[in-house]
């Protein structure tokens, strides 16, 4: 198991709320804040709380391993990091660098956002032996997206993840009077670095539509995850456009409320691409090791985890980062060995179950 040291921190939420005190409000608020009523927001973390599990007991669980892989590349955990703007708003030192050093630390994915405020190559430089995999969305400039793929590819990122479901930028009740909130205007250290922002705002495409996938597609070599899918309906349509794996994502609740939490979700999206080939992830309201394995359970591949970094971040650079991996990884191994499994093949749908599972049994 590994070694937590810092005992200021125990879990995650010891993170978030050290971040609220050492943050100023209109940054702790960008990254914390759902849209409209945070229905959605809320629900990620509470749908996680409706799911039982049923161990398997007396089951040799001396030696636990977690790794799996994801699109073909081996890693040591299945826990990934998701696409994250804006890092130097958390750490004005390091940023998105610190984030992928503390991913590659613990042979984990970093997803680079498209906004970073590092480049794709100081990312790059850092973690040579990294799995580093780019975010990238629609722009109305074409020449820019393929600008931004080109550099991502020459860097060595392996994948590129298509965020689709934000054809404008949700409405957040702060934005009114949080600049930082508006995700428009960017100044000083906390300016995106590798878009063109010569207007002070990001110009993205509300046209695009499945046709630009298949386009997409063709234009690059590297698999496409697309990132933002909650519906069967939806799973099918980036199968048929060609998307190599699938993450189940409602964008941590900031652009539409009243989407369905992402671990209701994802088995209808498991059952949409099943015998495909496509891959599914799973984002949002991750934050303790049963969680991880309950979406395990429920069909995801991989988990991806984006606010709890940020708190890390936020409270001690990159060793906050790695320590928000550590604890959770720690967390996963144990969840493994009280459940009794010795890897994540040994893991079945049966060991998670809907609390209604209960109720239904005592009728």
């Amino acid at each position: 198991m590994n070694s937590i040291q810092d005992k200021d921190y125990v879990c995650l939420d010891d993170f978030q709320k050290s971040a609220n005190e050492r943050l100023q409000s209109s940054s702790f608020n960008y990254f914390a804040d759902g849209c409209n009523e945070q229905f959605t927001l809320k629900e990620n973390r509470e749908a996680f709380k409706r799911y039982r599990l049923r161990p398997k007991l007396l089951r040799d669980v001396s030696n636990i391993d977690l790794s799996t892989t994801i699109l073909g590349e081996r890693i040591s955990w299945p826990v990934c990091l998701s696409p994250t703007a804006i890092q130097r708003l958390a750490d004005y030192d390091e940023g998105e660098v610190a984030t992928a050093r503390a991913a590659a630390s613990v042979g984990s994915v970093m997803t680079l956002s498209c906004l970073s405020t590092r480049t794709i190559e100081e990312v790059a430089a850092v973690t040579p032996r990294g799995v580093r995999w780019m975010q990238v969305q629609f722009f109305k400039s074409r020449q820019q997206l393929e600008n931004l793929i080109k550099r991502a590819e020459k860097a060595g990122y392996t994948a590129l993840v298509v965020t689709v479901d934000q054809p404008v930028r949700g409405h957040k009740y702060k934005s009114t009077t949080d600049y930082n909130a508006s995700l428009l205007t960017f100044t000083g250290h906390a300016k995106p670095v590798n878009v063109d922002l010569s207007d002070g705002e990001v110009d993205f495409d509300n046209s695009a539509t499945w046709h630009d996938i298949k386009w997409l597609k063709s234009f690059t070599k590297l698999p496409l995850v697309l990132k933002g899918i909650t519906t069967g309906d939806q799973a099918k349509n980036a199968v048929e456009c060609g998307a190599d794996a699938i993450l189940v994502s409602n964008h941590g609740g900031r652009q539409l409320d009243y989407l369905p939490a992402t671990i209701d979700a994802l088995p209808e999206v498991v059952a949409a691409v099943k015998g495909s080939g496509v891959e599914v992830y799973m984002d949002g309201g991750v934050r303790h090791g049963t969680d991880v394995f309950k979406a395990l359970a429920r069909g995801a591949r991989a988990v991806f985890i984006g606010r709890p970094i940020i708190w890390g971040l936020s409270c001690k650079g990159y060793e906050g980062a790695k320590q928000v991996l550590d604890i959770l990884k720690d967390e996963v191994e144990k969840t493994m060995a009280l459940i009794g499994c010795r890897n994540v093949n040994e893991i079945e749908p049966s060991m998670v179950v809907h609390q209604d599972y209960y109720r239904q049994q005592a009728l």
